[in-house]
């Protein structure tokens, strides 16, 4: 049974973008060889050692999880891989259950600073400061953070919550 089918998009060893198969397996000398045009629409003619399916999310978790074991994902028996599968499915579901209870920053919101000095602030980690008001276009918040001579208040970047800021 052929390992992949046409208009399957694989990864190529030593490219970035996928590749799709066009046909194949060819038998050749040495090593059976697969039909692919590459992301540039060049065609080549491939080992097939040299292609790799592209995982989704469900059988990358999948894969993660089976490899924290030590053992390798190509030679996983069928009823392992359903199991393997079904752990990442529980795992997929409680990430989306966390993301789905993250509520956005408003102001109002207190913030934990864990990096001195964020963004050339004048704050030491530990310091808790109020938010008081949160701009969606640029990404930043302002909080009550007094910013002396500079001006009223110091801005922080939404990006940078875990890196150097946290909610309190």
């Amino acid at each position: 049974m052929a390992k992949y089918k046409a208009d399957q998009k694989v990864r190529f060893t030593g490219m970035t973008m996928p590749a799709t198969i066009i046909s194949g397996p060819h038998p050749t000398h040495g090593a059976d060889r697969w039909l692919i045009r590459k992301a540039d629409e060049t065609v080549s003619l491939v080992k097939e050692r040299e292609l790799s399916p592209i995982l989704g999310k469900r059988e990358a978790a999948a894969k993660f999880l089976y490899q924290t074991t030590g053992r390798n994902w190509a030679f996983v028996g069928d009823m392992q891989r359903d199991a393997y599968l079904k752990m990442a499915d529980q795992v997929i579901a409680a990430i989306k259950a966390a993301d789905d209870t993250a509520t956005p920053l408003t102001a109002g919101d207190s913030i934990r600073i864990t990096a001195s000095g964020l963004e050339y602030a004048n704050v030491v980690r530990g310091d808790v400061l109020k938010v008081v008001s949160v701009d969606p276009t640029t990404q930043k918040f302002r909080t009550a953070a007094l910013r002396g001579p500079y001006g009223t208040y110091w801005s922080f970047r939404l990006s940078n919550e875990g890196k150097g800021w946290e909610r309190a």
